[in-house]
């Protein structure tokens, strides 16, 4: 029994059908793949997105109850703690997954020892040098997962600002004077060093550029450093998949085109187009859905989640 290759709707048995052909299906298939290779990439990133600003919400949640409510038990403040791990650990785990997507889907496509690859290496190494927190971030993954939760010290409490009056004296009835509420969740840098294989340049770059007197340093800063790299490798795998994007999308286009101009006059536009491959009494074997709308999706997320540049030099005023 042979095989045939048809553009056509959902409905063989009553709607329109146009030839194809085998070239034309293993055509649309890769393009259909490539597209949905950025659409993985694009999900990931958004999921990261996501927890990152989870993470944030968290750790404001935590300073809002700081400055309302005093005398908190330990087994609150210890609840407090843990929701914060929870989201660092949720967003550790979508970092990684961004990462991987964005690597593996760009050696399978171009290779692994292509430019496009090589170009990607280029974009983790120069923010792996721009920013130490995300250096750290992706080392940090793998002390996590092994040895311990995130959150290895942390702090609240608040603290006068703005007391000088105008004779130049200090005091809490200056009218700028304003009680400053604070809460800090710290790793140990002696966390990243139960990895043998570390390289020692990254704890002494943290005790230099963010550890405090006590080698601890702030989760909320390196974490905003990480999704800035990230979000930046992101942005230049765009560039990277772009040409390959637009060919794809030309071809399932054109397919489009192709069977809506065979339609006869008094045929309605479908809103789904295959291209299937059929037995000789007409069943389907093998399909491809030419028009799933994944430019669109492609867009609309990266509308929403755009490259960061300066993340961790923001700051929230209320």
């Amino acid at each position: 029994m042979g095989s045939n290759y048809v553009l056509t709707t959902d409905h063989l048995a009553w709607r329109h059908s146009h030839p194809s052909t085998a070239d034309a299906f293993e055509a649309a298939s890769n393009a259909v793949d490539r597209l949905m290779a950025s659409l993985a990439v694009e999900e990931a990133f958004a999921v990261l997105i996501a927890n990152y600003i989870a993470f944030e919400k968290a750790v404001a949640s935590v300073n809002v109850e700081n400055m309302v409510r005093s005398g908190a038990s330990m087994a609150e403040l210890l609840d407090r703690r843990r929701e914060v791990d929870r989201h660092l650990v949720n967003l550790l785990a979508a970092g990684e997954m961004a990462s991987e997507h964005a690597l593996r889907r760009t050696k399978k496509e171009f290779g692994r020892k292509s430019n496009e690859v090589a170009r990607l290496d280029g974009a983790f190494r120069e923010q792996r040098e721009s920013l130490v927190g995300f250096w750290a971030t992706e080392c940090l993954r793998n002390a996590v997962l092994h040895n311990a939760l995130p959150i290895t010290s942390w702090t609240t409490g608040g603290k006068w600002v703005g007391l000088e009056t105008a004779d130049g004296n200090l005091s809490k009835r200056s009218p700028t004077a304003r009680l400053e509420h604070s809460v800090t969740f710290a790793f140990a840098t002696d966390l990243l060093m139960l990895d043998s294989k570390l390289d020692r340049a990254l704890i002494d770059r943290l005790k230099a550029e963010r550890a405090d007197e006590k080698g601890n340093v702030s989760w909320v800063l390196t974490i905003r450093e990480y999704v800035e790299g990230l979000s930046l490798i992101i942005g230049e795998v765009r560039k990277i998949w772009a040409e390959v994007e637009s060919a794809a999308s030309a071809l399932l286009l054109d397919m489009v085109h192709m069977y809506r101009a065979s339609l006869p006059e008094d045929e309605e536009q479908p809103l789904y187009l295959f291209v299937a491959e059929t037995s000789d009494d007409g069943r389907w074997q093998r399909d491809v859905l030419v028009s799933a709308g994944l430019e669109a999706q492609l867009a609309e997320l990266r509308g929403k989640n755009k490259p960061m540049v300066n993340l961790h030099r923001r700051l929230l005023i209320g």
